[in-house]
């Protein structure tokens, strides 16, 4: 079981879930998983991480490197695209959401 630094369920997801199948982690992939990548992490493995993400399902996918000031953007059938913008738009299960990169980066300047 892969725990993602954060993550995003669609509604429909949780559909016939109980009370006590949500009081603990669900056994479930996300629509939309994220990783931040942190001084202890391997950039190779965490991309594979991201990868199986998206092979069990998830819709979406963000890895989000703050020494490279990128977010890798992992989704079903496609390759993983680099984003070296201030702002990285959503899509698919969070179209419409705006990651303002910049601040992220801002928090890893020393």
């Amino acid at each position: 079981m892969l725990s993602p630094d954060a993550a995003y369920v669609l509604p429909e997801q949780l559909n016939g879930m109980t009370k006590a199948d949500l009081a603990r982690m669900p056994r479930l992939c996300p629509a939309f998983v994220v990783e931040l990548l942190s001084q202890s992490d391997s950039l190779v493995e965490t991309r594979k991480k991201m990868e199986c993400g998206v092979a069990n399902g998830a819709l979406l996918g963000w890895l989000v490197d703050p020494y490279r000031q990128c977010v890798e953007v992992f989704a079903p059938g496609v390759a993983p695209v680099a984003e070296n913008t201030k702002l990285v738009h959503g899509s698919g299960p969070v179209a419409g959401f705006v990651l303002d990169a910049a601040s992220v980066w801002s928090c890893f300047e020393v």
